[in-house]
C-alpha cells in the first residue's frame, strides 16, 4: 500500500475511542453513495444488505448481553444464581465474540485488501478499520474474561458488575466501530458486488 501521507491511528480523529465521527479526510476518499439510499439500489440485496445484517447480529447480541447484565444486577441476592443460569449469557456472549472474531477475520484477510486494490482512494479508511479491529479485538478478550464469572454456575455481584462494564465498553466500541464501517464499505459494495 501507498500512502500520500502516514495514516496516525493515535489522533483524536482517528482512534475509535476518541472519535465520534469519521475524519473529514476519510470521508472525502469515500464512494458517494449516502445511507439513506443504500436500499434503493440495485445491489443493495447483494453483499450490501447481508454485511449489514451481520453487523445488525452483532449489534443484537450486544444490547443482549448488556440489558441481561442490567437484569441480573437488578436481581435480588437470593434469586442471583438462578438467574444467572436461565439468562444464557455465557452462551450469547460466546457467540457475539466468536461471530466477531470471525466477521473481522474474514474483512482483514479477504475483503479488505481486496477493496484497497479495486479503490486506492480509500487506503486510509481501510486503515483505520484494521486499526479498530486491535482495539475491538481487546475489548472482545476482556468481554470474553469478563463472562467466565458464569462458568462455575455461581456468580457474585462484584463479578456480574464487571461483566456488565466489559460488555457495555463492547457495544460502545461496536456500536461506532459498525457504523464507520458501514459508511466505508457499504458504498464500495453496492458499486463493486
Amino acid at each position: 500500500m501507498s500512502q500520500t501521507k502516514p495514516f496516525d491511528y493515535s489522533l483524536p480523529e482517528n482512534h475509535i475511542l476518541k472519535r465520534e465521527n469519521l475524519s473529514p479526510e476519510i470521508k472525502a476518499a469515500l464512494l458517494g453513495d449516502p445511507r439513506e439510499g443504500w436500499s434503493s439500489h440495485s445491489n443493495f440485496d447483494g453483499y450490501a444488505n447481508f454485511w449489514l445484517r451481520i453487523h445488525n447480529n452483532l449489534r443484537g447480541g450486544s444490547d443482549y448481553l448488556v440489558k441481561g447484565f442490567q437484569r441480573l444486577l437488578d436481581e435480588a441476592e437470593s434469586n442471583l444464581d438462578d438467574a444467572v443460569n436461565t439468562a444464557r449469557l455465557k452462551e450469547v456472549g460466546a457467540n457475539v465474540v466468536s461471530f466477531a472474531q470471525h466477521h473481522h477475520e474474514i474483512e482483514d484477510h479477504n475483503y479488505f485488501p481486496r477493496f484497497v486494490q479495486f479503490y486506492p482512494n480509500v487506503e486510509h479508511a481501510i486503515s483505520l478499520l484494521d486499526s479498530d479491529h486491535r482495539v475491538l479485538d481487546e475489548a472482545l478478550d476482556e468481554t470474553e474474561r469478563a463472562l467466565s464469572c458464569l462458568q462455575n454456575q455461581t456468580a457474585d455481584r462484584d463479578a456480574i458488575a464487571r461483566a456488565h462494564n466489559g460488555c457495555q465498553a463492547l457495544q460502545a466500541v461496536l456500536a461506532r466501530h459498525l457504523w464507520d464501517e458501514e459508511e466505508i464499505i457499504v458504498p464500495i459494495l453496492l458499486a463493486r458486488f
